[in-house]
């Protein structure tokens, strides 16, 4: 027990390391490049290319990381083609390079969010799952905002490639965690999703477990995916946008530098509402999920009303609460949908690939709703509306329940 503590503890600081390696510079992506008047366009299209990489190979990421065991090989191998990756990005202005470069990142960072997800449970099992899941997310708040802070402070006073010096250190940081993580001491059925106590699923394949298509009939689950696109649709372009806008409209205004004071007051206000989610007895899950979605009108409000630098700090504080809420409830109602079933990397992969298609749409909709006429307020007004409509599908997941073989209530 002593020594699976400190793989759960290697684990944690796996979680801090890899929360900037994972994503790579993204946010200061986008205002880098809008800094060196890239056109619109492309900008747009180069944050989209890493979201719909990511889309593709989310799914089979999740298969993937349920059929092996080499969990901890296929970590360190992605967080050094996300570091190879981002070093190219900030180094070019070349169109293809730069979509190039953001495809590698998209990848590479589906296979880091799967290992992530299946090593929390193959460590800490079903039981310990909640709040290995609440300590991850705020350790990895945590880590981006230490990150964000050196990269924001590294691009201002040296310039936006010395970022990727604060990216270098996280990676190795990264790596040594996931070295110091004791293979002997995964359950690689228990990462699964597949614990002996469980029930067995009403169809199994040759294995034992629930076969894919099984999830395909998973009303709750499906409903839950969608219910995440239209969240992330909405929310995701919102940070970028707002300090596209600065560098802009507003002169003089040092965008990079607040595009890391921007991640460092969201993740200030992850980390609470993470560990909130985790321990709370008194709220299901459910109930965080409802908070989240209701934030995001509010947030794209402010961000509409106020143009002010100074309003990415309000801005950011209801992300904080959206996202910090969502980051933990939802591997923790997948696991509840599916639990027994055998899939559960691949359920989550499932439902991160619905994420990540909103998530990958959302900077190429708000870009093309601000085209060459600026129009940044509408654009975040239309943000807003459409995470509104994660409300009622959400509401329909909540609906059924699951069964544990991942059939159709």
């Amino acid at each position: 027990m002593r020594h699976r503590s400190t793989s759960l503890l290697a684990l944690t600081w796996l979680a801090f390391f890899m929360a900037d390696v994972r994503d790579g510079l993204g946010p200061f992506l986008a205002t880098y490049l809008q800094e060196h008047r890239v056109q619109q366009e492309l900008i747009g299209y180069t944050m989209t290319a890493g979201g719909l990489a990511a889309v593709a190979m989310t799914p089979f990421a999740g298969a993937w990381v349920d059929s092996s065991s080499a969990k901890r090989a296929m970590t360190v191998v992605a967080a050094l083609a996300v570091l190879a990756a981002s070093a190219i990005a900030f180094t070019t202005l070349s169109a293809s390079m730069l979509i190039a470069s953001q495809i590698v990142t998209g990848v590479a960072g589906a296979v880091l969010a799967a290992t992530m997800a299946a090593l929390t449970l193959g460590l800490a099992r079903s039981a310990g799952f909640k709040q290995q899941t609440g300590r991850n997310e705020a350790f990895s708040h945590a880590g981006n905002m230490i990150s964000a802070v050196g990269a924001g402070l590294a691009a201002h006073l040296f310039g936006a490639p010395w970022m990727l010096a604060v990216m270098a250190a996280l990676t190795v940081g990264a790596l040594l965690s996931a070295w110091a993580i004791r293979a002997a001491e995964i359950d690689h059925e228990a990462a699964r999703g597949d614990e002996p106590q469980d029930a067995r699923p009403a169809e199994i394949d040759g294995q034992g477990h629930a076969p894919i298509v099984s999830l395909f009939r998973n009303r709750p689950l499906l409903f839950f995916a969608l219910a995440c696109a239209f969240f992330h649709l909405g929310n995701a372009a919102m940070l970028p946008l707002l300090n596209q806008r600065l560098a802009a409209t507003v002169a003089d205004s040092a965008p990079l530098l607040w595009t890391g004071i921007a991640i460092v007051v969201a993740q200030l206000t992850m980390i609470p509402v993470a560990l909130w989610v985790a321990r709370s007895r008194r709220y299901d899950v459910a109930w965080f999920v409802y908070a989240a979605i209701l934030v995001l009108p509010l947030r794209g409000a402010l961000a509409y009303a106020f143009a002010s630098e100074w309003n990415n700090i309000p801005v950011q504080i209801l992300d904080g609460l959206a996202a910090g809420a969502l980051g933990v409830a939802t591997p923790l109602l997948v696991q509840r949908y599916t639990r027994g079933s055998g899939r559960f990397n691949t359920a989550l992969g499932f439902v991160m690939t619905l994420q990540g298609v909103g998530a990958a749409l959302s900077p190429a909709m708000a870009n093309a709703v601000v085209g060459a006429g600026q129009h940044f307020g509408l654009a975040f007004v239309v943000l807003a509306a459409t995470s509104v409509l994660a409300l009622p599908i959400f509401r329909l997941a909540q609906r059924g329940t699951a069964s544990p073989a991942c059939s159709a209530p």
